[in-house]
């Protein structure tokens, strides 16, 4: 009982951390996509 415990504590923390890397990922080509609109616009001036 105990193995299957840590067993299934050992694949959430593998499939939280996974979904986390995943949505970073998204907010970092967000900004990325932000500070290339903003660029744009400073060179417009």
């Amino acid at each position: 009982m105990e193995l299957i415990t840590g067993i299934a504590l050992i694949l959430v923390v593998f499939f939280s951390s996974y979904i986390i890397e995943i949505r970073l990922k998204n907010i970092e080509s967000q900004n990325n996509r932000v500070i290339e609109i903003l660029e744009e616009i400073r060179d417009k001036k």
